[in-house]
């Protein structure tokens, strides 16, 4: 027995084990969606120097304008990425990869921390492939429906859109959307299991953020190309990271509703007041 008073014997410290950083399992997507965005600029100032426009789902059907020249028409038909409704839905995917796909960003970090090391990349480009292509699929119908609203008188489209996706955000259609937006899914790690589960979730999570957002991009349908199309690209993808990220989703919601409304309400006055 150790005497009164005696020194306690401390155990030698150890040194931590370094903490080994954790992959950035998403870096190839998100150079993917910044890829994107530089290539959507690009199309829009080229098309812009040229004097015609890119390609877009909401320029399908629109009668061309008075003061654009053969020539002009004939540089603008370089500057976008194909003729006709292809060179339109080829913008409009490019568009999605932009606008949606970091909003995709935590369903793919799901899909990659779910899904054996040899076989994680490809089972994160399978689920980003069904989710653009439901994206991608909603543009070919807007291609479809474009004449619709391309022969309305002014800005009375684009107030029109921007009126119905500000009611959109306030509905219990759109919070049940957003809600399984955030909704995760158990995935099977090898087989065709694997490739399955991985599918139904890119086509379930598609599904879901098609039902909270599709009001939001028919406002982009509808805004056109034109150097104004990137402002309205960069406020729309602030409206749907936010929603996606926010710690309060339907506080997002409301207060982009909010501002959906004021730009309805500048589109209709901007013209009058001018």
């Amino acid at each position: 027995m150790a005497p009164l008073g005696a020194a306690r014997a401390r155990p030698p410290r150890t040194a931590p084990a370094p903490r080994r950083p954790r992959p950035r399992l998403c870096l190839l997507f998100e150079l993917a969606a910044v890829a994107a965005w530089i290539a959507v600029i690009a199309l829009t100032v080229t098309a812009a120097v040229h004097g015609g426009r890119p390609a877009a789902p909401a320029s399908v059907g629109e009668a061309p304008h008075h003061h654009v020249t053969p020539s002009h028409a004939a540089h603008a038909a370089h500057a976008v990425p194909g003729p006709g409704a292809f060179g339109g839905l080829a913008m409009w995917a490019l568009m999605c990869v932009a606008m949606m796909l970091p909003a995709a960003l935590p369903a793919l970090a799901h899909v990659g921390e779910n899904s054996l090391r040899r076989r994680r990349q490809r089972a994160m480009a399978g689920f980003a492939a069904v989710y653009l292509a439901v994206w991608t699929g909603y543009g070919a119908l807007l291609l479809a429906l474009a004449p619709l609203w391309s022969r309305l008188p002014g800005d009375a489209p684009l107030a029109g859109a921007l009126a119905l996706a500000s009611g959109w955000q306030l509905t219990a259609r759109k919070r049940r959307a957003l809600r399984d937006c955030h909704r995760s899914s158990p995935l099977p790690l090898s087989g065709l299991r694997a490739l399955a589960g991985t599918g139904r979730f890119g086509l379930r999570h598609g599904g879901a953020c098609l039902r909270s957002c599709w009001a939001l991009m028919l406002v982009m349908a509808v805004a056109g190309g034109g150097p104004g199309m990137l402002g309205w690209m960069a406020a729309l993808t602030g409206i749907v990271v936010a929603e996606r990220f926010a710690r309060t989703p339907t506080r997002a919601a409301d207060l982009a509703a909010a501002a959906l409304a004021a730009a309805a309400l500048a589109v209709v006055l901007t013209p009058a007041l001018a």
